[in-house]
C-alpha cells in the first residue's frame, strides 16, 4: 500500500487516496486515510500538489519517438547553415557503415525560408549516407549516398508521393523507399526505442497512449508486435499503449487478422487498437489534400496518398472483424473522401469508434457530417505553436476561419488530445494552455478563437477523453476506486494558473499502475 495525502484532487474534494497494488483503494481526508494505512504503508506527503488522472496522448508514434530522441534533433535549428553544421558534427562520431539520420527541421523558421537540399548535404559528406525528416515526417531530403543505397534515381517513380532526385526531395509514399535502404532493425534496437520513448513520455506526466507503431521504422510489423507483447509480459512498459495498427499492404493485414489479432486482444499494457491508414499528408509540407491549392502556392493541391477504392477496402476488412479504423487526414478533400467511406460502413451511433486522425483543413460541412456520424477524434492542440503562423497564409483567410475546430468536435463527439511525437514533444501541459488560448507561444499568431477549449474541456482532452476514445474509461483516466493508479502530480494546479504560462507547470512525479515511473 501507499498512501498519498495533503494533495489538491482534480475534480474531487477530498485531499488523500490510498493505492493497493495497481489501483486506486480509497479516496478520503488525509486523517481518514491516515486511520487505514498499516506499519508498511508508504506514506507520501504532496504538501498541496495538484493530481491528475495520468495523461493520454491519444495519437503518437512511441517507436518512433524513442528513435528520434537517439538521432540527430533539428527542430532547434534556424538556417540551413546550422542545419548541416549540427549534422556534421554527428557524422565526425559515425563508425563505417553507419547512416546519419536526423528529424524536426522546419524552414518556416528559418532565417531564410529555403529547404535544405542534396548539394547541401552532399557538402556534409559524400561517403556518408545522409537523411533528414521535415517535423511533420510528410518530407525527407537525402544525399547522393542515400539515394545510391536505396537504388532511387531519376527514373523511380512511385504512386502516392514525388521523387526529385535533383534536389535529393522524396514526399510522402516515396519515403519507405529510402527507409528500406536503412540497416535493418533488430528486437534489441527496437526494444532501446521503447524505453528511451517511453521514460521521455513519463516526464510529461504520461501514462497511456494510442501509438502508430508497426511500420514506423521497419516494415516487418510481426517484430514490433513481438517486442511490444514480451515487453507488456515482462512488466517493461511504464505505458499502456493501444496499439494503431498500420500495415504496408492489405494483404499482410489479412494475415494479421487470420491470426486472430482484432481491436481488444492483448491486456492493460499493450492492447490491440484500431486499424490506421493515412490517406494524405502534411499542411506544412503542402501535400495535404486539398479541394482548392494552397492559397501561398496555386500550382500545389496536394495529393491522396490513398485512393477512395483502397482506402474502402482496408475499412471494410476491418470492420468485418470489428475492428474500427482511424484514419489521419488533414486535407479538407482527405476528410471529405475519408467521410465518403464512412457513410456507406460506419454504423448509427459509430459503435466500433471509428475515427479521424488530426481534424485540421474542415470546412463547416464537413465539421457537421462529423457530428452527425459520432466519428471519434483524434486532434493535437501543439500543432498550433507551428501553423497558426502559417495557417491563413497556407489556406487563406476564409478557409482558416473553419479549421482546427476543436471546440465544435468537443462538445459533439469524442475528442481526444495528442501530440503526434515525434512531429512535436509530447508536451502535456504546453498542449493545454494551446488549447485554450490557440495562440502561438513562437511567434505573434493565433487561430479562430471561437474554437478556443476552456481549461476543464483541455485537460479532460488529455485525460477522460482519451480513456473513452480507447474504450478504458472504466480502467483509467480518472481518478476512482477501482480504476489503475495511474496519475500525474503537477506543482500547481493548472486550474489557479495563469492560462499564459500553463505550459511552464513542473510535474513533479509520474505513477503508473502504482509504480513511480517518474519523480523530478
Amino acid at each position: 500500500m501507499r498512501a498519498f495525502i495533503h494533495a489538491k484532487l482534480y475534480e474531487r474534494s477530498e485531499d488523500a487516496f490510498l493505492v493497493q497494488d495497481d489501483r486506486f483503494a480509497a479516496f478520503g481526508s488525509t486523517d481518514e486515510i491516515l486511520a487505514q494505512i498499516t506499519p508498511d504503508t508508504e506514506v507520501v506527503d504532496l504538501n498541496g500538489a495538484a493530481v491528475y488522472p495520468g495523461f493520454i496522448d491519444s495519437h503518437c508514434h512511441l517507436l518512433g519517438f524513442g528513435r528520434f530522441l537517439e538521432n540527430v534533433q533539428l527542430s532547434s535549428c534556424r538556417s540551413n547553415d546550422e542545419l548541416y553544421a549540427r549534422l556534421k558534427r554527428r557524422a565526425e562520431t559515425l563508425a563505417p557503415g553507419e547512416w546519419l539520420i536526423g528529424r524536426g527541421f522546419n524552414e518556416e523558421t528559418f532565417d531564410v525560408r529555403e529547404l535544405p537540399d542534396r548539394e547541401g548535404l552532399d557538402r556534409v559528406s559524400r561517403d556518408i549516407p545522409i537523411a533528414v525528416t521535415r517535423m511533420c515526417g510528410h518530407k525527407m531530403v537525402v544525399n547522393s549516398k542515400a539515394l545510391e543505397l536505396a537504388g532511387i534515381d531519376e527514373n523511380s517513380r512511385v504512386e502516392g508521393g514525388t521523387i526529385n532526385t535533383e534536389r535529393g526531395f522524396l514526399e510522402e509514399n516515396a519515403i519507405p523507399l529510402l527507409q528500406a535502404a536503412w540497416p535493418k532493425e533488430t528486437e534489441d534496437s527496437i526494444r532501446k526505442a521503447i524505453l528511451q520513448g517511453q521514460k521521455e513520455m513519463n516526464r510529461y506526466g504520461i501514462t497511456a497512449v494510442g501509438s502508430d507503431d508497426f511500420i514506423s521504422l521497419t516494415d516487418d510489423w510481426r517484430l514490433v508486435l513481438n517486442v511490444l507483447s514480451k515487453m507488456a509480459y515482462r512488466g517493461e512498459l511504464t505505458v499502456r499503449i493501444n496499439e494503431q495498427c498500420e500495415f504496408p499492404t492489405v494483404q499482410e493485414f489479412a494475415k494479421f487478422l487470420d491470426d486472430g489479432y482484432t481491436t481488444d486482444v492483448g491486456d492493460d499494457f499493450f492492447r490491440i487498437g484500431p486499424l490506421k491508414l493515412l490517406s494524405d499528408g502534411s499542411l506544412g509540407a503542402r501535400t495535404a489534400a486539398l479541394f482548392e491549392p494552397y492559397s501561398d502556392d496555386p500550382s500545389k493541391r496536394g495529393y491522396m496518398t490513398m485512393s477512395r477504392d483502397d482506402i474502402r477496402t482496408w475499412v471494410k476488412l476491418a470492420a468485418d472483424y470489428n475492428m474500427p479504423s482511424v484514419i489521419h487526414a488533414i486535407g479538407d478533400l482527405a476528410v471529405s473522401t475519408v467521410l465518403d467511406v464512412y457513410e456507406d460502413i460506419v454504423l448509427p451511433g459509430n459503435p466500433l469508434h471509428h475515427g479521424l486522425v488530426h481534424c485540421q483543413i474542415m470546412s463547416p460541412e464537413e465539421i457537421n457530417r462529423v457530428k452527425a456520424m459520432h466519428i471519434d477524434c483524434y486532434f493535437q492542440s501543439l500543432f498550433i505553436d507551428d501553423d497558426a503562423p502559417i495557417l491563413s497564409k497556407r489556406v487563406g483567410v476564409e478557409r482558416a476561419g473553419s479549421c482546427y475546430p476543436f471546440k465544435s468536435l468537443s462538445e459533439s463527439v469524442i475528442a481526444a488530445n495528442g501530440s503526434d511525437a515525434p512531429v512535436e514533444t509530447p508536451d502535456v501541459l504546453k498542449g493545454i494552455q494551446l488549447a485554450v488560448t490557440r495562440k502561438s507561444v513562437s511567434e505573434d499568431a493565433a487561430m479562430n478563437p471561437k474554437e478556443c477549449l476552456s481549461v476543464k474541456q483541455a485537460i479532460d482532452s488529455y485525460t477522460v477523453c482519451g480513456a473513452r476514445i480507447f474504450s478504458a474509461e472504466d480502467r483509467f483516466g480518472v481518478l476512482k476506486e477501482d480504476c489503475y493508479a495511474d496519475f500525474a502530480v503537477l506543482d500547481t494546479p493548472i486550474e489557479n494558473a495563469e492560462i499564459e504560462s500553463i505550459r511552464n507547470i513542473p510535474v513533479m512525479m509520474t505513477v503508473m499502475n502504482g509504480e513511480t515511473v517518474f519523480e523530478r
